[in-house]
């Protein structure tokens, strides 16, 4: 839980230092990624503790974070915006592949 409070002071800073939407978007996406191969690595790792201390105090991903500590209509809402906000993130990735090929 504390990872989490940690993650959202972060989150808060960096809205405050990046004012562009964009840059908020690659925080996002960033984030989420981290989490997902951190997940992949205590499912995958032979090491207990590794694997027990990732479990215990790192979620699984943005989604599983709002899961946690929301409930209702909110977590339906604030999953969406994610989507909404992945969405945006492969147009940013597809612009920039475009004009770089």
């Amino acid at each position: 839980m504390d990872i989490v409070v940690v993650v959202l002071v972060v989150l808060a800073v960096v809205v405050m230092i990046f004012r562009k939407f964009s840059s908020f978007v690659y925080y996002i996406c960033m984030v989420d990624i981290l989490l997902r191969i951190l997940d992949f690595i205590a499912n995958n790792v032979p090491v207990k503790f590794l694997s027990d201390f990732i479990n215990t105090y790192i979620p699984n991903s943005v989604n599983h974070i709002i899961d946690i500590y929301t409930s209702g209509i909110f977590t339906t809402v604030l999953i969406w915006a994610v989507v909404i906000i992945y969405a945006i993130f492969d147009y940013y990735i597809i612009r920039t592949f475009w004009h770089k090929g």
